[in-house]
């Protein structure tokens, strides 16, 4: 398809401004169409408008960016929206899982009404949407407050899922007499906003931690302690593992949340091989069993996340199921 001036100028504008693209000009939203069914760009938002992408630059996007993209763009074409859930948590900066993301976005609406709606945009019944929502600095758009936030990603996942959220934003300095104070302000059923409330706790590292956590949690296994310091008596390195239990018999179980980005990412490895990193994780399990680990588990996302083998991996280890 021949190169279209004014197309190439709307994409270079909208990827200079971090959002997706559209126009108001009929012939022009017409000729994005269009490219998007040559396979050139991609149909981010099937909604009004409907927005684009260059196929390279959308996928070297990281979820949270790309559901931020979406929102910039909608702001501009409805800039009374005020954003929540995943956009609001992404431009917050809270922890959670990026499998989340499916292209949709919540906004907050002070009516029931019947408007028009579609899959990739969710209405969520706010009485002072308008009144409470706060321009973020980074990104201009119009967010539900971080508690609201809190509580409609509560009431949106699982506890497990929405764990991370909590602790991230706890992490930040949200309190929880800030959450329960928003809560006091609607009529909805607050019991999953409690139970999370009494579980986050804002040591837990990253998300996947916290994952792991509300898993253990939804299992019915005793919870653990966290982010617990050891130190190898041998060699006198200084170790801070993610959960500890002390169990009746006097075994102290050690459980390490191992994502992928420890093997990857260069960041996280120093740019040392995959061999180089699996060797420095066996020092450390044998410096914790010096220290009086009786056994070390290790938990990949993917264990995680499909529960069982996470199950079988610390029922195996001992570890008690709570009696409640």
């Amino acid at each position: 398809m021949k190169t279209h001036k004014a197309i190439a100028q709307i994409l270079r504008t909208a990827q200079n401004e971090h959002r997706c693209a559209y126009s108001t000009i009929p012939s022009e939203q017409l000729a994005l169409q269009r490219r998007a069914q040559a396979g050139e760009l991609i149909n981010t938002y099937r909604g009004s408008p409907s927005l684009y992408a260059e196929q390279q630059y959308w996928n070297a996007l990281t979820p949270p960016d790309q559901t931020l993209h979406i929102a910039k763009a909608l702001a501009i074409a409805h800039p009374n929206w005020v954003f929540g859930g995943l956009v609001a948590a992404s431009a917050y900066g809270f922890e959670h899982q990026w499998c989340l993301h499916d292209g949709s976005v919540s906004i907050m609406t002070q009516n029931h009404g019947s408007e028009q709606r579609h899959p990739r945009l969710k209405r969520v019944y706010m009485p002072q949407a308008s009144s409470l929502a706060m321009r973020d600095s980074v990104t201009g758009l119009l967010l539900a407050p971080p508690a609201h936030t809190l509580i409609e990603c509560a009431r949106t996942y699982d506890f497990r899922f929405a764990l991370p959220f909590f602790d991230s934003a706890f992490a930040q300095g949200i309190s929880s007499e800030q959450v329960l104070t928003a809560c006091s302000t609607l009529r909805t059923d607050c019991t999953p906003i409690f139970r999370l409330l009494q579980q986050a706790n804002s040591r837990s590292e990253n998300g996947g931690e916290s994952l792991m956590r509300g898993t253990i949690y939804e299992e019915q296994f005793v919870m653990p302690r966290i982010q617990v310091p050891v130190k190898d008596p041998q060699t006198g390195t200084n170790y801070r593992v993610d959960f500890v239990w002390r169990l009746d018999d006097g075994r102290i179980i050690v459980a390490e949340y191992d994502g992928t980005e420890k093997y990857i990412n260069p960041d996280m490895t120093n740019n040392r091989s995959i061999q180089q990193v699996v060797a420095k994780e066996r020092e450390r399990d044998a410096g914790l069993h010096r220290a009086g680990a009786s056994d070390v588990v290790h938990l990949s996302f993917s264990e995680v996340y499909d529960r069982i083998p996470l199950r079988i991996k610390l029922l195996k280890a001992g570890i008690p199921l709570r009696s409640n």
